[in-house]
């Protein structure tokens, strides 16, 4: 799709340009975007009729499309993927052929903002910033014409694609020292912020983490807006956009990087002077001075040593040495993305530095960016900052959320969740955006707070370049009086009244730490290949999701008292006394929310799939409650991290009656055992009962039994589930609006049919249920939604997907209205796959066996469903056992025997 600006389609239709902005802002122009500071549309675009729409858009109904931008960036991606190969294979070096790529790329683009063929003009001005030389080589030429192309199609998301391609370069080879903290900042995060702080030409603006410059870039376009008009006079156009930079200051404690945003900011200047002068010529590049940084030496502390040591710091085409403080001081706009670093993997001298210097921050980066922005910035001066979202609810950051509450004024914090940063999908970062001014609170100084943290991006993007209504303001002086000055984004009143002043879980049980092993690949493995070995013992793993009873796959090498893991560096032993007393674990993998499972028999369990010890009330009461939706409300609301901790899970809210509750104690026990009907059917499981097919019923019989066994156990156990959070809603004294703050922070989880209203296109659904599970004919992946909770099955998975109640999808698989022909052809696979182990028995002796003989023990009779029986085997064994044994096979079909041997004879 080719994009125009707003000012082409304003040419176009007739009408103002302010016009088409308003257009794209109420979303009658279908596939607009927002770019930075301007609104791009689709070429084909067409004129909407002369009418105003006054509605609230339904932003959670709406499908959102890749947005270009993304489309972009993914092709920067490429080609500096591609480009680094070329160069590298004609033996430029790591750096040499970074810095060619940078020159390359930013002298098309001066090229491309003056509108000129003259590419060796254009390199030779701006080799004169990255001092590289022009080299004679047929991979440059190619580099070129890769970039050319880029920006050819691209040529409106180009304005901060260089800081995209030194992100990416910087990635291959051997990383810097600071490339695996380098994640530059989203435009729509940086258009929210600066428009935000509403920065005026006479202030001085400065990004202490400036990266590439794309905070900087924004702010020029932003402040030009203000203070350039039409001209055609160059000169003056020039002294204007050099009296703007005069203002702008940036930091960057990579000084390759820092060259890097001095030449964005001068290319910048260049797009702007096209914009507002027509043509200019390219010897005007060098005639912009962008204020960009750097240490003179090393530093570990970078922009943070202005608050402590006089750090001697240059100017990115300046020789002159100057001291940081005369950079940092009189700042009236801090606007920074800080580097998302904490305590686990930071270095030894730059944890020490933290813990002397910004102690409250506890060795957390942001914090200590957050912290010298409070310090650097005149009274009355604002600050945005792109953060982790921790330091708003670790117990750690107490103090740190204590004095910032104290001392500055918040005015906003947008929770943005995961996957915000389009290049850190699925890493476990929560990011929020904070703006704060630096000036006491006043008594009824207002917080606004928006939480979007359970929103896909496409939607998050949508919602902030609209302003839509997502927020809720809170009294600064009640966050600072909350419990642990604790930030609460979503809770309604009884949900928070429920957290302030209901007694915690804690009380009762204990949630405790698991082992940590020091070398998981090496000792915990599948309990199939330890089979009647004393060494090794079941264990509780997690890395996964499952209510009630699952994810036994694993066993640990223990020994006599934890020997092997005590003989690795860098383990630890955590608990292991209470092994006996402990009836519960859990997933700490937070994403799909809290689910926990019966610990079995001679089982403990390590740091990843942690033990619950009950010390009050009834044992499956304990475990209906931490499976509820209230329950995992509040460890979501709770725990910042993507990983749940024990000390979270102990905070949880709760009337002692739930936890000795006899109704919900037969609840769970019957959840768990239509729970243990699905496992055994599973041979990976430790949970797998042998079986012998039943010669009374055709093959397609008892897979067919299998199926709807399977469904009707799932729908059983989604009915039982919707009486326990009943009980557990009614006892804890929620009210509609309460358990609609639930719904809309986990998703809806609808069980039972809504009627006419649910409209129904099965069509897909076949298609849907059969990629959704993988050879055991489990979930692939328990999360239908960035929202939704994780789905213990294909019915609550498939409900999450299409907004449609459980009950709605169940009847429409057993009335067969769904063509179910591809799933039961899954489910085959799986019932042969069990035939075949049940007449190994596998765990309990490891021998190999004829074809024949497994047909003989598998109980088909029918000579065509034995014929089919054998030739599966012969054909199909080895891949399907090798992926439901998670990919760790201990047995093959030798077709020179026709047995079914152990692996490795």
């Amino acid at each position: 799709m080719n994009y125009i600006s707003a000012q082409e389609a304003a040419t176009k239709w007739g009408i103002s340009k302010r016009r088409v902005q308003i257009l794209c802002a109420s979303h009658r122009i279908e596939n607009a975007i927002r770019v930075g500071n301007m609104w791009i549309l689709p070429e084909d675009a067409e004129k909407p009729s002369d009418r105003r729409i006054k509605h609230k858009k339904e932003s959670n109904l709406m499908t959102y499309k890749t947005n270009p931008i993304r489309v972009a960036r993914n092709q920067i991606k490429a080609i500096s993927t591609k480009a680094m190969q070329l160069l590298l294979m004609d033996g430029l070096s790591l750096n040499e052929a970074k810095m060619e790529i940078i020159t390359i790329f930013a002298s098309e683009l001066l090229a491309h903002y003056v509108h000129s063929d003259d590419i060796e003009a254009s390199y030779s001005v701006v080799c004169q910033t990255t001092e590289t030389k022009r080299k004679k080589m047929s991979s440059i030429l190619r580099v070129q014409n890769l970039i050319e192309k880029f920006i050819s199609q691209y040529g409106l998301f180009c304005d901060d694609s260089l800081s995209w391609c030194y992100q990416y370069i910087n990635k291959i080879g051997e990383h810097t020292q600071y490339s695996s903290t380098q994640f530059f900042t989203e435009k729509y995060m940086v258009s929210t912020l600066v428009n935000s702080l509403h920065i005026e030409p006479e202030m001085k603006l400065m990004d202490p983490a400036c990266g590439g410059g794309n905070f900087l870039l924004y702010c020029l376009d932003v402040i030009a807006e203000k203070c350039l008009t039409k001209v055609s006079d160059s000169r003056k156009t020039v002294d204007k956009l050099n009296k703007v930079l005069g203002n702008i200051y940036g930091y960057e404690i990579d000084p390759c990087l820092a060259v890097v945003a001095f030449i964005n900011l001068r290319l910048k200047c260049i797009a702007l002077m096209t914009k507002y002068c027509g043509n200019c010529d390219i010897s005007i590049f060098n005639s912009f001075l962008p204020k960009i940084f750097f240490p003179a030496d090393n530093t570990i502390g970078g922009a943070l040593d202005a608050s402590f040591f006089p750090q001697t710091i240059r100017m990115v085409g300046k020789p002159v040495g100057m001291k940081i403080q005369d950079v940092f001081q009189n700042i009236d706009v801090i606007v920074t993305n800080p580097p998302f670093q904490t305590v686990k993997g930071m270095g030894e001298k730059q944890k020490e530095y933290l813990k002397q210097y910004y102690s409250q921050c506890k060795c957390d980066m942001c914090n200590a960016f957050i912290e010298l922005s409070a310090k650097m910035l005149k009274v009355g001066g604002k600050a945005g900052l792109v953060t982790q979202n921790s330091w708003m609810y670790l117990n750690s950051f107490t103090s740190f959320r204590e004095k910032l509450l104290s001392e500055c004024t918040i005015h906003s914090i947008w929770e943005l969740g995961s996957n915000a940063f389009y290049d850190l999908n699925g890493e476990k970062t929560n990011v929020a955006l904070l703006y704060f001014e630096k000036s006491l609170p006043q008594i009824k100084s207002k917080i606004k707070l928006t939480s979007l943290n359970t929103m896909e991006t496409a939607q998050i993007e949508d919602i902030l370049s609209s302003d839509d209504i997502y927020s809720h303001f809170v009294l600064q002086e009640n966050v600072l009086n909350n419990a642990e000055a604790r930030f609460d984004m979503v809770s309604s009143t009884q949900l928070r009244t429920n957290l302030l002043n209901s007694e915690q879980y804690g009380t009762y049980a204990v949630p405790m730490q698991g082992t940590s092993t020091g070398d998981s690949k090496k000792l915990i493995r599948p309990f199939w290949e330890h089979i009647g070995d004393p060494d090794w013992r079941l264990v509780s793993k997690g890395g996964g999701y499952a209510r009630w009873q699952g994810l036994n796959h694993y066993c640990v090498k223990w020994g006599k008292d934890g020997e092997y893991i005590k003989a690795i560096k860098g383990s630890a032993i955590r608990n292991a006394k209470y092994f006996g007393e402990t009836q519960m674990v859990f997933s700490d993998t937070g994403t799909a929310g809290l689910n926990v499972r019966k610990l079995l028999p001679e089982q403990i369990f390590v740091a990843s799939g942690p033990g619950i010890r009950v010390r009050t009330g009834d044992r499956y009461a304990h475990l209906a409650f931490l499976n509820s939706r209230y329950a995992s409300y509040y460890v979501r609301l709770l725990s910042p991290k993507l990983t749940i901790a024990a000390g979270y899970i102990a905070k949880i809210p709760l009337s002692e009656k739930l936890i000795k509750s006899k109704s919900l104690s037969i609840l769970a026990e019957q959840c768990i055992d239509l729970k243990k009907r699905r496992l055994e059917k599973r041979p990976y499981n430790i949970e797998f009962h042998y079986l012998c097919h039943d010669e009374t019923i055709s093959v397609k019989r008892a897979v067919h039994q299998w199926l709807h066994d399977d469904l009707y156990c799932e729908w059983t156990q989604l009915k039982l589930e919707e009486q326990i959070d009943q009980e557990i809603f009614s006892e804890m004294g929620l009210t509609k609006e309460d358990i609609d703050a639930i719904n809309a922070y986990l998703g809806s989880k609808v069980i039972y049919s809504r009627g006419s209203s649910e409209k129904l296109d099965i069509k897909e659904w076949p298609e849907i249920f059969t990629k959704s599970l993988d050879y055991n004919c489990d979930l692939k992946r328990t999360k239908a939604t960035k929202k939704s909770l994780g789905c213990d099955g294909i019915i609550e998975f498939l409900s999450q997907k299409f907004s449609i109640s459980c009950e709605t999808i169940y009847n429409a698989f057993t009335k067969e209205q769904v063509d179910l022909d591809k799933v039961i052809e899954l489910y085959q696979t799986l019932y042969f796959h069990a035939l075949v182990m049940s007449a190994l028995r596998y765990k309990e002796q490891r021998i190999g066996m004829s074809v024949a003989d497994i047909s003989l023990k598998s109980g088909i009779t029918n000579n065509a469903e034995l014929n089919e029986f054998k030739n599966w085997i012969r054909t199909e064994f080895n891949i399907v056992h090798a992926e439901s044994f998670l990919k760790c096979p201990i047995y093959s079909f030798d077709k020179n025997s026709d047995m079914i041997i152990p692996s490795g004879e």
